[in-house]
Formats: structure tokens, C-alpha cells, sequence
């Protein structure tokens, strides 16, 4: 039995089961650089999950839930968000937390835990400085680790009111096994090596893998590749490596891809924005 998958950019996916039921991961397309489409195109919505709260990934949860009545996953700091600045009805909304089982009809989902990427830390790898020495104006310190990261500083006119509403929350990640279908992880986190120790519980056969945009994958290959390989995947599918602001540098994904075809032949496939594939 067939799954349909499309990329949208950043970490949104929409995946249509083999039963026709229709999920959507972290719903960013409207002020999204890169998604082909907007949020009054999505085909369906019968569930959301979340993987954390920051705007690049929940801007559109609102759009959505008030169209298609979704269930709604996500942590509980993302939940408080969603109702107080989205209007989203609390009865849609499930909280969840890293060791919970997701029982739905014809689907099961569990809940792992994840690692968001600490941005001190990688602007300490990228530079050798450290980013609180940048200076005590919080803008000028965005600027500089985005400039570091991606070459650019063209940050929204909305993004301080965005990081201000939708604070991080708790990172999880999800491995869905539908009836009838392919299990697949949405590994949404830095490879830390406690979450690629998690990963071994995926036992997936497609991975959704989280890459860093611009120059921030560079020299961190190896740790992607391995959360991939823990997963036990037989195809990779890099998101988040897209361009997450105008100006920002293109992501060079030949070395990772080198990696992972040549020590765990996974076929590293990478999506184009807005078109299916069959899985």
C-alpha cells in the first residue's frame, strides 16, 4: 500500500497514509521562503504534530485547525501558545511528551525525545568567539550568529514579535507506523548523541532528517549520518536545510550524502519542494 509524501519547506511535510487519512508536520508555508505553496492549498488535515514552538513551525497550525478540525500534537508550552495567540480550540489540542504512545485509527505514533540546536554553541564552532562577547543588544547578537550560520541577517519585520509568542518548548520527535505502510521517523534534532541513542528506538524505514541550513552543516556530517543510520532507514530525507531566510547561502548536502550511500547505503533522497513522491 502506497504513502504520499511532499516536502513544503523548512521541516513541514504533508503525508497521505495508505488509508487516505492526512498528517501535516510543523505547518510553516505563508511567510516561508521556500514552500511552493500557501496554507488555503494544503489537501487535507486530519492530524497535526509538532515537533517545537518556534514560529518556523507553527505559524500556520491555526489556519489549518480552524479549516479542518485536525488533532493537534505537541508539548505543552507549544499547546499554551497555539490557543493564546492562534485561537486554536484547546479540544483539538493533544499534549504530549517523549515516551508516549499515540494510538489513532488505522495509525500509531511514539513520541522520543529530541535536542534543538543550540545556537552559542554553534556560533562558538563556526567563529571561535562567543556570542554573548558580541555584545548585551539581543538584535545585534541574531544578526551576527545568522550572518555566521547562513550569510544573511535579512530577518523578518515580525520575527522579534514571533520569537517573543512561540517560545521553544520541549523538542520531540515521531515515529508514525500507519496500517499498511512504511513506519517513518521525523527526526527533527541536532544529533546530540543521547538522541542518536533514541534514534535506535525508530526502527524506520524512511527517516525525515533534520539538516542545518548554510554553513552550519559543515563539519557535522558524520553526527547527522549517524542519527540517520541508528535509525535503521533505508531512505533519508533531508528538511530544514532549506533557505530560512532571503539571502541565506545554499546548504552543501554532497558530503553527507557521500557518507551515508557509502557506509549504511541509505539512499539520501532529496525532495523537491511541493511535489509527491510514492512510498
Amino acid at each position: 500500500m502506497t504513502t504520499k509524501m511532499r516536502w513544503l519547506g523548512t521541516a513541514c511535510f504533508e503525508i497521505v497514509l495508505p488509508d487516505k487519512q492526512t498528517i501535516v508536520i510543523d505547518p510553516y508555508v505563508d511567510d516561508s521562503v521556500s514552500s511552493p505553496i500557501m496554507s488555503d492549498q494544503f489537501e487535507g488535515c486530519n492530524y497535526i504534530f509538532i515537533t517545537h514552538g518556534h514560529y518556523d513551525h507553527v505559524l500556520d497550525v491555526g489556519k489549518l485547525a480552524h479549516r479542518f478540525r485536525p488533532k493537534i500534537f505537541c508539548s505543552e508550552v507549544t499547546a499554551e501558545s497555539l490557543i493564546t495567540h492562534q485561537g486554536v480550540t484547546s479540544s483539538l489540542i493533544n499534549k504530549v511528551k517523549p515516551g508516549d504512545m499515540i494510538r489513532e485509527e488505522g495509525l500509531t505514533v511514539e513520541v522520543l525525545h529530541g535536542v534543538h540546536v543550540d545556537f552559542g554553541r554553534e556560533y562558538l564552532r563556526l567563529t571561535g568567539r562567543e556570542l554573548g562577547d558580541e555584545g548585551p543588544d539581543p538584535k545585534v547578537m541574531i544578526k551576527r550568529a545568522l550572518m555566521a550560520m547562513m550569510e544573511t541577517d535579512q530577518i523578518p519585520e515580525k520575527f522579534p514579535e514571533w520569537m517573543g509568542k512561540y517560545p521553544q518548548g520541549e523538542q520531540l520527535n515521531f515515529v508514525f507506523e500507519p496500517v499498511g505502510g512504511r513506519r517513518i521517523y521525523m527526526a527533527g534534532s541536532y544529533p546530540d548523541p543521547e538522541v542518536i541513542e533514541e534514534a535506535k528506538k525508530a526502527k524506520a524505514h524512511i527517516t525525515l532528517l533534520q539538516v542545518l541550513p548554510g554553513k552550519t552543516l559543515a563539519g557535522i556530517e558524520d553526527q547527522v549520518a549517524q542519527l540517520a543510520i541508528a535509525s535503521g532507514c533505508k531512505i533519508a530525507v533531508p528538511q530544514h536545510h532549506d533557505p530560512l531566510l532571503p539571502g541565506a547561502i545554499k546548504t552543501d548536502l554532497s558530503q553527507l550524502k557521500r557518507i551515508m550511500e557509502e557506509k549504511a547505503d541509505i539512499d539520501f533522497m532529496e525532495l523537491v519542494p511541493g511535489e509527491w513522491y510514492n512510498f
